[in-house]
């Protein structure tokens, strides 16, 4: 897949995302048993998003990812981060959060655009986080969808 078409996706899927979780709250639908609902998935990524907005430019100039290699570690420390994540916006609204996550994943597509195409290849760190961030909002869909 190319840059410009990959990055189009990107954007793309996060703006599906955000129509999805919308609709699904103006039906009435949240997170039930301890599971997230629409306001939270909408948290929770722009909070990742707002950080890989600040890891992306010094990965790019060489640093390497801050990757667990442990599963079990990185399962706790992805907790931890999407529990402080979703309790510090408290009460914020859908629509508050929905402008969050479109202002990070648009200055994370301002931040893609210039890079050179080496780093929309197989195996490159950006392409890999692109291409899995298209994924997770698609499972993200899925799960918000299962609530109904």
């Amino acid at each position: 897949m190319q840059k410009d078409q990959l990055i189009q996706e990107y954007a793309a899927a996060y703006e599906h995302t955000i129509e999805i979780a919308n609709e699904a709250a103006r039906r009435g639908i949240s997170g039930r048993d301890g599971t997230w609902g629409p306001r939270e998935t909408i948290a929770h990524m722009a909070g990742w998003e707002i950080m890989a907005t600040v890891r992306i430019p010094h990965i790019v100039a060489g640093m390497a990812p801050l990757e667990e290699t442990d599963e079990e570690r990185e399962n706790v420390m992805n907790d931890a981060v999407n529990t402080m994540i979703v309790t510090m916006v408290g009460d914020q609204s859908l629509e508050t959060l929905s402008s969050m996550l479109r202002q990070a994943y648009q200055r994370t597509v301002e931040l893609l655009k210039p890079l050179d195409d080496r780093f929309f290849q197989p195996g490159q760190y950006i392409y890999e986080r692109t291409k899995g961030c298209i994924e997770h909002c698609q499972e993200h869909i899925d799960t918000i969808n299962a609530l109904a």
